[in-house]
């Protein structure tokens, strides 16, 4: 088993904030890190507030070398994170990194998971925590669990259902993660479409030939509520382009919905 010298959490947001208070009383050497954050998070504020080290970087390069100087046994956890270790990281062997996706994997590999198994209408979501190997999202599994998609499942409801899994999750392994005594399975296939950032359902644009469900599908899968973390999606009619800032189910209505519109420049 591995006596960790240090661990980091790196990361965003409250799966971040819930990993570090679980941690903070039992671990001595414990830091945090962000790449993006905001300044004002709810994560860095309870970090300064707690005395516990942190750093938010703008810059993957200076991230890379910050991990450069982890001499040391060093476990990372890498929570609600949108940063790719570089490989000079991964083979390092004093740094075991585990990773949390927001699916089932292989499914949906990349980024906005939830957009994806929304949008082709998965029976199951959920969540991975997995070992971060030289390939994303590729790693062994360390444990998974499953979320029965309704029929109207939102981007927004989904994100919130799996961050509270994910720590459920973490809190499952967390005894054997801390001495690197996991019990792991290899994913059944790493060949799995890999979604990029700027990847988006039908490249964001509802296609009003689509079936009823398949539109609604669409629209819940870009279903942020008042977050920005994704444009809003988008409707060519009678050859002009809107965006779509609302939409409320209708069958009686042409297209299957009421759809609050705004023109595009």
């Amino acid at each position: 088993m591995v006596e960790f010298a240090h661990i980091l959490i790196v990361g965003n947001g409250s799966l971040a904030l819930q990993i570090a208070q679980s941690l903070a009383g039992e671990i001595a050497k414990l830091s945090c890190a962000s790449f993006c954050e905001s300044p004002f998070s709810l994560f860095s504020t309870w970090c300064k507030k707690n005395a516990i080290p942190y750093q938010n970087f703008y810059d993957k390069n200076a991230l890379k070398a910050f991990l450069q100087t982890l001499h040391k046994e060093t476990l990372i956890i890498s929570a609600n994170n949108y940063y790719v270790f570089p490989q000079e990281i991964i083979k390092q062997p004093q740094i075991k990194i585990i990773n949390y996706h927001n699916s089932l994997l292989p499914a949906h590999r990349g980024l906005n998971a939830q957009m994806w198994s929304i949008f082709e209408q998965d029976s199951l979501s959920g969540i991975t925590w997995h070992c971060v190997n030289a390939k994303i999202d590729c790693g062994e599994i360390i444990i998974q669990k499953s979320i029965v998609l309704d029929s109207d499942e939102t981007y927004l409801s989904l994100t919130q259902k799996q961050l509270a899994l994910a720590f459920e999750a973490f809190s499952e392994i967390c005894p054997a993660l801390l001495h690197w005594n996991l019990t792991t399975s290899l994913q059944k296939s790493s060949d799995s479409v890999l979604h990029k950032k700027a990847d988006l359902p039908n490249g964001g644009y509802l296609n009003l030939n689509w079936s009823f469900e398949k539109k609604f599908a669409f629209l819940r899968s870009m279903d942020c509520g008042k977050s920005a973390v994704l444009p809003k999606p988008k409707v060519v009619i009678n050859g002009k382009e809107y965006e779509i800032l609302n939409y409320h189910k209708n069958l009686q209505s042409e297209f299957g919905f009421d759809l609050t519109l705004g023109e595009t420049q």
